[in-house]
């Protein structure tokens, strides 16, 4: 028999999840990037050139479940002039007005903890200017989600990716390939958008059919076939009796599920432990978490 496991999740106050079913979609932006002073200067400045803040919106974007609104220093003063030049008389003033921008319910604040690209280079025996080279990139990330009513940080969490490409013989040491870069850029936004995602909309069960689940995920959210899951039922909510505030939901564990098909707009999971039959829509899907703990 499954053992019934009850978490009381962290609250996550800045969302009501019944104001986010009657609004279109949740608004969220993605402040200017913050680059740790640790890390050296010529890191810093490829970081801050690069494509990290694009893939992240991207990857938002894509995901179809927010509105992503542009807080880009750039490209708001790109804006402000393009409403001061509707305002004067050589323009039709249909451009938006001044203090009639959404605001965004959410903000992303992203910080460089680590960044690393380069290649690796050694010279190759007895032949002349001929190296062993290999290219690589590493970065480390600390994000941030701001509830912007109330200036709150209601989530935070780590990102990091690595990646490496295979070692060749090169006339010379030459420069690293953006490739490598571009690959390590992509995943960590992936997981960036993918956090953002199940914090704000939790993977949620749509149909039980046998022992399939249909769930609220499709191609662009990050998942993989043969991905396991742990499957909740959702309970009562929790209120601090001293605040009033949410602190989240009572949650008990039911069983578990490996993915077994994607969609282009929702997923198919195989549930591998626990009573199907008693399982119904809106239960929840959660990524297991890893034991840290000493053997």
């Amino acid at each position: 028999m499954l053992k019934n496991i009850v978490s009381v999740l962290l609250s996550l106050s800045f969302v009501s999840f019944s104001a986010l079913a009657q609004d279109a979609k949740y608004r969220v932006a993605v402040s200017d990037l913050i680059v740790s002073e640790a890390i050296p200067a010529k890191q810093q400045e490829i970081v801050r050139k690069s494509s990290l803040i694009s893939d992240v919106e991207n990857a938002i974007r894509n995901g179809r479940k927010f509105e992503l609104l542009t807080r880009r220093a750039a490209h708001l003063q790109a804006i402000r002039k393009e409403q001061e030049f509707a305002q004067s008389d050589l323009a039709a003033g249909d451009a938006a007005h001044k203090g009639e921008f959404s605001n965004a319910q959410s903000l992303v604040q992203i910080e460089v903890l680590d960044f690393n690209f380069g290649r690796s280079a050694s010279k190759v025996p007895n032949i002349s200017n001929k190296y062993k080279v290999q290219d690589g990139a590493r970065i480390e990330l600390s994000v941030q989600i701001i509830d912007t009513s109330k200036g709150t940080v209601v989530a935070s969490f780590p990102i990091k990716a690595s990646n490496s490409g295979g070692s060749f013989i090169a006339n010379g040491v030459g420069s690293p390939s953006r490739a490598v870069l571009d690959k390590t850029l992509e995943g960590v936004a992936g997981q960036l958008a993918n956090q953002l995602s199940d914090t704000v909309f939790p993977i949620t069960v749509l149909r039980v059919q046998g022992k399939k689940l249909f769930i609220n995920r499709g191609n662009d959210s990050g998942l993989k076939v043969g991905e396991k899951f742990i499957i909740f039922e959702p309970g009562e909510e929790l209120v601090d009796p001293q605040t009033g505030e949410s602190l989240g939901s009572a949650e008990t564990e039911v069983g578990e599920c490996t993915v077994s098909r994607i969609n282009p707009k929702f997923s198919v999971v195989d549930v591998t432990s626990g009573d199907p039959a008693s399982f119904a829509e809106g239960f929840i899907l959660r990524r297991p978490v890893a034991n840290n703990k000493k053997k």
